[in-house]
């Protein structure tokens, strides 16, 4: 059966990484609250040279070159989508047209798409849509990259959860007539009474310039609602979200939770990455957990997948790919891989 599907995936993992004994010294934590709780052993992180685009760059040469491998040609790109995190190289700026560009896809429409750390699974469901409705689009290029181990203000209490923000690219091309690792079903979620709880708060209109950034020597993220009610309200509707959202993005794909051959989860605290096994029915040797890399935003799906295909944990078979993003989002697509 033949269909939209991924002729081609490239990761860009930076060369860099930070120990958990590191992070632990960053964020003025214990390390086994590190590494038991958080579940960092380590995470990548990127030179300060080592901009956005230019992992996403390198991803995407290596996305495109294995998908000519499986006869997806460059000229047959009619879509480049950025999905990666809004903190780019530049504010107000379209790095999909940039990539466009540095990648000679000519004749290409370029966009970004803004969905937080949700943006490869939206993005996967996305491209689907567009090649099913657009007879002339042959091929989609996804593709992003996360600095944002940079954004986290480690002297901040209220934002040492993000001390797994970690750095690297991803690339996918999808194509509209492929006979292998077809996209099925997916779901998606938004929760707005929540979308000011991971903010940059300077450089936007509200706030043009931010003193507070140059005394830090740098941006950051912050938290802009009442901490306890975050925590509590995030608390509460988080899991039930992430298992509605799986649950049925796999009925949309016409298949039992049983025959899910591997669930690929943003990096999250270890407790919780159980919690949503559990709620699914996902046994743990069928999930993948990105303890030696962090949480490379949008990346984490295809970093995982990768994992589990090299470790020769997974070979063939439905994939889950779920995500959160602040906002707050919730997001899975299922893939039949093979």
């Amino acid at each position: 059966m033949r269909g939209p599907g991924v002729a081609g995936y490239g990761l860009y993992l930076p060369e860099g990484r930070a120990s958990a004994r590191a992070i632990a010294h960053q964020f003025r934590i214990p390390e086994s609250v590190v590494r038991d709780k958080q579940g960092l052993l380590s995470k990548r992180v990127s030179a300060p040279h080592e901009m956005p685009s230019a992992m996403a760059l390198s991803a995407a040469r290596r996305a495109l070159a294995r998908a000519h491998d499986a006869g997806v040609d460059r000229a047959d790109i009619g879509l480049v989508a950025w999905v990666g995190s809004q903190w780019k190289d530049y504010h107000v700026w379209l790095a999909s047209a940039f990539l466009q560009h540095r990648l000679g896809l000519r004749g290409s429409f370029a966009f970004d798409l803004s969905s937080m750390c949700t943006g490869m699974v939206f993005g996967l469901a996305m491209a689907k849509r567009f090649l099913l409705a657009d007879d002339d689009l042959r091929a989609v290029l996804l593709v992003g990259a996360s600095k944002e181990s940079y954004l986290v203000r480690p002297s901040d209490p209220r934002s040492r959860w993000m001390d797994n923000f970690a750095d690297g690219g991803v690339a996918v091309v999808v194509a509209r007539d492929h006979a292998r690792h077809r996209i099925l079903g997916s779901d998606f979620l938004s929760d707005g009474s929540l979308a000011l709880a991971v903010v940059q708060r300077g450089g936007g209109a509200r706030f043009p310039t931010s003193t507070s950034y140059a005394r830090a020597g740098r941006a950051y993220l912050e938290n802009l609602l009442n901490e306890g009610r975050f925590r509590r309200q995030i608390d509460a509707v988080s899991l039930p979200n992430f298992e509605r959202v799986i649950r049925r993005s796999v009925e949309r794909s016409a298949l039992p939770m049983s025959r899910v051959r591997l669930l690929v989860l943003n990096h999250m605290k270890w407790s919780f990455h159980r919690s949503i096994l559990e709620k699914v029915g996902i046994p743990e040797e069928r999930s993948v957990y990105l303890r030696e890399y962090g949480h490379l935003q949008s990346a984490d799906q295809f970093v995982g997948l990768d994992v589990a295909l090299r470790a020769g944990t997974f070979s063939r078979g439905p994939v889950v790919m779920a995500a959160a993003g602040a906002g707050y989002v919730w997001g899975s697509t299922v893939l039949s891989w093979g």
